[in-house]
């Protein structure tokens, strides 16, 4: 049964402690982007990662271990990044939410070449919207 409330007020929940966070913290701007540009490198590894799971022979459970992976690293790169560009960090946020969405959808006993599609066409939006809020992060 899919578990789209609890993701969705999840990830609520984060973005909103992320920026209280970055609210209280004392670091330098350039300290802060650094931070954000460390916490989107290994948000994109863990995307990249997560993807690399989609072969044959994987285990649902495999899928599920990087796919919190993704969920870890997408919440620091929110906690890290503060409130750079609203409006793409709403839309990152939305891609994430599906993602998870998918990857719970996929029942324990499910093929996996048989959602593999599916799950890469939700990586593909993580990566443009990634993308655009990294950009607004000026990582250079």
């Amino acid at each position: 049964m899919p578990m789209t409330k609890p993701v969705l007020t999840g990830l609520i929940t984060w973005g909103a402690i992320a920026a209280l966070l970055a609210g209280c913290n004392s670091s330098t701007p350039s300290e802060n982007t650094d931070q954000a540009c460390a916490s989107a490198d290994a948000f994109r590894t863990a995307v990249n990662d997560f993807t690399d799971t989609l072969s044959p022979g994987t285990t649902v459970d495999e899928v599920q271990a990087a796919r919190e992976d993704v969920q870890r690293t997408f919440e620091d790169l929110m906690e890290e990044g503060g409130d750079v560009a609203e409006d793409k960090r709403e839309a990152l946020n939305k891609a994430v939410g599906e993602f998870q969405t998918a990857v719970d959808a996929v029942p324990d006993d499910a093929a996996l070449l048989e959602r593999a599609a599916v799950l890469r066409a939700e990586v593909a939006k993580i990566d443009i919207t990634r993308d655009e809020y990294v950009a607004e992060l000026d990582c250079g």
